[in-house]
C-alpha cells in the first residue's frame, strides 16, 4: 500500500469519526429551555398494564407494578394513602380534602399522585398512589372494599418549580419523548394538560390554588376552597 493511499485512508477514518462524534453531540444535546410562561405538557405515550402479585384482589389491592409490553420494562406503583368521606360528606368537601392530601405529596416528592373516585351509598374514597414520575402518574383501577368507581379520577401535577428532572419511569412512560435527568419547561399545577382530556371521561385536578373538574376542554369548572 502507498503513502498517498494510507495517507487518504487515514483522512478518511479522522472524518467518520468527526462525523460520529457530531452525531453522538446532537444526539446528547440539552432540551432547549422553555419559552417564558411555557407549561409542559405531559402525558403518557405508551401501553401498559397493571400487574398484581399472586393472591392479590384485583380492583381492591394496589398493583405490584406496571408493565410496558413493547419495551419489556416494569415500573413501580405505590400506595401513598387511603382517604375516606367523613359520614354526610357531599363528593366536592371530600376531593378538597383528597387535593389537600395530593398536593402537599407533590410539593414534598416533585411526584403526580393520582387516584380512581369510587363510592357507595355510604359516601366516597380515594386510595391515591403514584409511579414515582414527575409529569405523569397511571391511575390504578382500584377502590376500597365495598366500593366501585364513579368512572372518574383525580391528580396532581408537579411543582411549578424550576429545573426540575424527569426520572426514569418518566422516560420510560413518555416513549423517549423525555430523558431522565434533562430539563423540562415549568409544570403548571392549576391547569389540565392536553392529555387529561385524552380519556374521554370526566376527571379532577387536585391543584394548588384550587380544585378542578373537566368534563372536556370546554367545560371546566373550579371549586374554591372555603375560607
Amino acid at each position: 500500500m502507498s503513502r498517498r493511499t494510507r495517507w487518504w485512508l487515514a483522512l478518511f477514518a479522522l472524518l467518520a469519526l468527526v462525523a460520529l462524534a457530531a452525531w453522538w453531540l446532537w444526539r446528547e444535546r440539552p432540551a432547549p429551555p422553555p419559552l417564558p410562561g411555557e407549561a409542559f405538557e405531559p402525558g403518557i405515550a405508551v401501553p401498559y398494564e397493571f400487574i398484581w402479585a399472586e393472591g392479590a384482589t384485583r380492583g381492591i389491592d394496589i398493583p405490584r407494578e406496571i408493565l410496558i409490553p413493547s419495551l419489556g420494562k416494569r415500573v413501580p406503583i405505590r400506595s401513598i394513602g387511603d382517604i375516606a368521606s367523613e359520614p354526610g360528606e357531599a363528593l366536592v368537601p371530600f376531593l378538597q380534602r383528597v387535593r389537600l392530601a395530593m398536593v402537599d405529596y407533590s410539593q414534598r416528592q416533585t411526584y403526580e399522585a393520582c387516584a380512581e373516585i369510587c363510592g357507595n351509598d355510604q359516601g366516597f374514597s380515594v386510595r391515591m398512589t403514584s409511579n414515582g414520575a414527575v409529569t405523569t402518574c397511571a391511575v390504578a383501577p382500584v377502590c376500597m372494599e365495598g366500593h366501585s368507581t364513579l368512572g372518574q379520577s383525580i391528580h396532581s401535577h408537579c411543582p411549578s418549580r424550576p429545573n426540575l428532572r424527569p426520572t426514569l419511569v418518566d422516560e420510560i412512560m413518555s416513549g423517549g419523548r423525555m430523558r431522565k435527568g434533562r430539563p423540562f419547561g415549568r409544570c403548571d399545577t392549576d391547569r389540565f394538560s392536553r392529555d387529561d382530556f385524552a380519556t374521554g371521561r370526566p376527571g379532577w385536578l387536585a391543584g394548588l390554588r384550587a380544585l378542578y373538574r373537566q368534563r372536556g376542554p370546554r367545560d371546566i369548572t373550579t371549586f374554591r376552597a372555603e375560607p
